[in-house]
């Protein structure tokens, strides 16, 4: 049988398998690339026959999202941007959070009391920033997202959760 044991000649067996993966390898390739050409062309259709995008880049169409970017104003640090936006937008507790920044609670409490001042001094806007500004803010918004993961998955307090006793 030649699905137990070596094969008789090994060489020629895995020569042949390497033939026959290298064949299987070119034709996936070539039924990719027919694939995007035909996505290419149908792309460049729709963009002739409407030259406007379908959407609106400028646009954030997320409510959570949208909160996100104002939280995460650049007058702020961004331990306070991330604490405020985890507490505001995200609803975590202030001890979740200092279990997050590893700092005490009273920390993470007094961080966020400094960032609403420090918002209000400055006038900040309650809206959606412009797109030129949404570069200096992702990256806070993705710390806040990272962190948000971590606690849902490693549940730190309630049912289930890993909080210390």
């Amino acid at each position: 049988m030649a699905d137990r044991g070596v094969p008789r000649n090994a060489g020629a067996w895995l020569t042949a398998v390497a033939k026959r993966k290298a064949i299987d390898g070119w034709r996936r390739a070539e039924r990719l690339e027919a694939r995007v050409a035909v996505l290419a062309h149908d792309l460049e259709r729709e963009q002739a026959e409407a030259p406007e995008l379908p959407w609106d880049p400028d646009a954030v169409d997320d409510d959570v999202l949208r909160l996100m970017f104002i939280a995460c104003h650049p007058v702020l640090s961004r331990e306070a941007q991330v604490a405020l936006t985890l507490r505001v937008v995200g609803g975590l507790s202030s001890e979740e959070i200092a279990r997050a920044f590893l700092v005490p609670t009273a920390t993470v409490q007094q961080r966020i009391v400094r960032a609403k001042k420090t918002l209000t001094a400055a006038h900040a806007p309650f809206e959606v920033p412009p797109r030129e500004e949404h570069a200096e803010r992702v990256g806070a918004i993705l710390g806040v997202l990272y962190l948000i993961f971590n606690e849902a998955h490693a549940a730190s307090s309630g049912p289930g959760g890993c909080a210390p006793s």
